[in-house]
């Protein structure tokens, strides 16, 4: 029996872990990469060094080279930028293929799940959000809810963090600039007192003590990381929330940029006739100052409610490290991981839910923590009485 057929649309950071993981697990499959860069692709074939893994050059917006590339494959993987995720799950579904993306960014999510009728008259399954967060917090949030009779409070904190930062931000790229400028810009929804409510990004400041030797950690605010679960679970949790983490100091920085309007993505006018929009100079900014490799990725969540008529509180922890053995980030790890564990389990029949569909109730949790634990990715569980 043939090996079955992924195509993995972009090569970068994420993609690379991806492409590791599809093809260095049992069972392993043939995977294609496109991307329109040439010393992008030549990195991560340098990198996956395997016969099972084709190159190509291509463009995402560029629909009929990837309408092309899009026959007779099994799955597509989106790992190139959310602003795409809309037009190739139309394609993918089109091409009787499903779909998983890192997605990131809720409008486009929302317009994805207006195809569902599409895909379930395909019969074919499609998973935005398939990263760490968006993606596996969701996961876990499905988890805890099965777990419990009633659940009053559900808390996310997470961040990707460099191990030693440094001034001005205390911070450096793990994932797009674009990505994390969308995060900042971009309003998130939370679940108050049993009422959906928008909140401004960059607000709701908290500490959060995360031990030695991370210590103290701040979080706050920012867009996209919870993903369906708000709407999933309006009217079953009462309380819900997502704040990134950060070293202490970066809140206060990014706030005054933000005030500033760096993060607005309207063109303005500069004179002389050029036209920029301030969230992409800013984009353009953090990339100069480089990725980071030796990271860390931060994961605390904790769960209120009630089974049995008694309260317990269930707490998920991870803390992910830079790999050197395998030179992939921690983040990189967490996201493209997570993305690969979905579409095997969509491939090998553990995921059936056909259409659009929501990880937090319809990717089985057990199944989808034993694997990211063999790939020594674990979440820690523990449940006490509150």
């Amino acid at each position: 029996m043939k090996n079955k057929q992924v195509l993995i649309i972009g090569a970068g950071a994420m993609s690379r872990a991806i492409a590791y993981d599809l093809l260095n697990s049992n069972p392993a499959y043939h995977v294609t990469v496109m991307d329109k860069d040439q010393e992008v692709l030549n990195r991560l074939v340098r990198f996956i060094n395997s016969n099972d893994v084709d190159a190509i050059i291509a463009n995402a917006d560029d629909i009929d080279s990837c309408r092309k590339l899009f026959k007779w494959k099994d799955i597509i993987i989106g790992a190139a930028g959310y602003s795409y995720n809309v037009e190739l799950t139309k394609l993918a579904i089109e091409s009787g293929a499903s779909w998983v993306d890192l997605g990131g960014n809720n409008d486009v999510v929302a317009r994805q799940f207006d195809l569902d009728e599409e895909a379930l008259s395909k019969d074919v399954t499609i998973v935005p959000d398939c990263g760490l967060a968006p993606g596996m917090v969701n996961i876990i949030a499905g988890d805890a809810v099965n777990r419990l009779d009633e659940v009053n409070e559900l808390h996310f904190r997470v961040g990707g963090l460099p191990q030693k930062p440094k001034p001005p931000l205390f911070y450096g790229l793990v994932f797009s600039a674009d990505g994390l400028a969308n995060e900042y810009s971009e309003p998130s929804l939370i679940i108050e007192n049993g009422n959906i409510i928008e909140v401004e990004p960059l607000t709701g400041l908290e500490k959060v003590q995360f031990g030695a030797p991370y210590g103290i950690l701040e979080a706050f605010h920012t867009s996209g990381g919870s993903s369906t679960m708000v709407r999933t679970f309006d009217g079953i949790i009462k309380n819900l929330d997502y704040k990134t983490l950060r070293y202490p100091g970066h809140l206060r920085r990014v706030k005054l940029l933000y005030d500033l309007g760096f993060f607005n993505n309207q063109e303005i006018d500069l004179g002389s006739g050029n036209f920029a929009a301030p969230r992409k100079l800013f984009a353009a900014m953090l990339e100069r100052f480089g990725w980071i490799t030796e990271d860390i990725v931060v994961l605390d969540c904790w769960a209120l409610g009630k089974r049995n008529d008694k309260s317990f509180r269930i707490e998920y922890r991870l803390l992910d490290s830079y790999d050197p053995q395998t030179e992939l980030t921690a983040m990189a790890r967490t996201t493209g991981f997570s993305a690969a564990v979905i579409a095997r389990m969509i491939l090998e029949g553990a995921i059936s839910a056909k259409g659009v569909i929501r990880q937090e109730v319809s990717v089985p949790p057990n199944e989808y923590f034993s694997a990211l634990k063999e790939r020594n990715i674990e979440i820690k569980i523990t449940e006490k009485k509150d």
